[in-house]
């Protein structure tokens, strides 16, 4: 791995709300609305950061029906900067908040925090 891709990698892990982003993204797919509630932020605030870490490869998005769903990218833990980012995600999920969060996350549901969008 080059020291420009390293970089990259760990100036994209650390601003907290994207990588709270990314080990919510490592359970499961979910959608805007539903990282929103799980982990507390606006949904902006989580749009804008799933878009950088959409464009820089970290996380894929796909249509669900009215929902636009994020995962993890399983390209981005393949590729040679996967393990420093598998190595982050772990470390970083042994913090208590982050337990919160993780509970939050396995708890949240659709239909319960998500409005339909206007005209369905």
């Amino acid at each position: 791995m080059t020291l420009d891709e390293t970089l990259r990698v760990l100036n994209l892990l650390a601003e907290p709300n994207r990588l709270r982003l990314l080990i919510a993204l490592s359970q499961r797919r979910l959608c805007v609305c539903e990282l929103s509630a799980a982990l507390h932020l606006r949904q902006t605030v989580v749009s804008q950061h799933l878009r950088v870490l959409r464009d820089n490869g970290l996380v894929i998005n796909r249509k669900d029906g009215l929902w636009v769903e994020y995962e993890m990218s399983p390209d981005a833990l393949q590729r040679p900067s996967g393990k420093l980012l598998r190595s982050v995600l772990a470390e970083a999920g042994r913090d208590e908040a982050v337990s919160v969060d993780l509970k939050s996350v396995a708890e949240v549901d659709r239909q319960a925090v998500c409005r339909k969008p206007k005209g369905t």
